[in-house]
């Protein structure tokens, strides 16, 4: 028997009981880590400007956007003690965090 087959056997056994207690991360007990109801939002529309192609702006289409904490520059990628959030722009470069 694999291990899937024990899991989906216990899962039939006793469908309404919870199998997996707790939530693995601790995160969502911080005082920093906002609840729903708590945190803002953040919508708009992204543009890039490169003279070489066009001398228009351009909608960013289907480029990632991100919101993080304020720190040094390029601290976002090596600090992990803040939340990010990220989206992926629509291809006409709107998005909503």
């Amino acid at each position: 028997m694999a291990i899937s087959d024990d899991i989906e056997a216990v899962l039939l056994i006793n469908p309404k009981e919870p199998q997996f207690k707790g939530e693995p991360y601790s995160f969502p007990e911080s005082p920093d880590f906002h609840k729903a109801g708590q945190r803002g939002s953040v919508t708009g529309r992204l543009f890039v400007r490169d003279r070489y192609m066009i001398r228009q702006d351009m909608a960013a289409g289907l480029a990632y956007v991100g919101l993080a904490s304020p720190g040094q520059p390029g601290s976002w990628a090596t600090e992990s003690k803040n939340y990010q959030f990220w989206t992926r722009a629509t291809p006409c470069g709107s998005f909503s965090i």
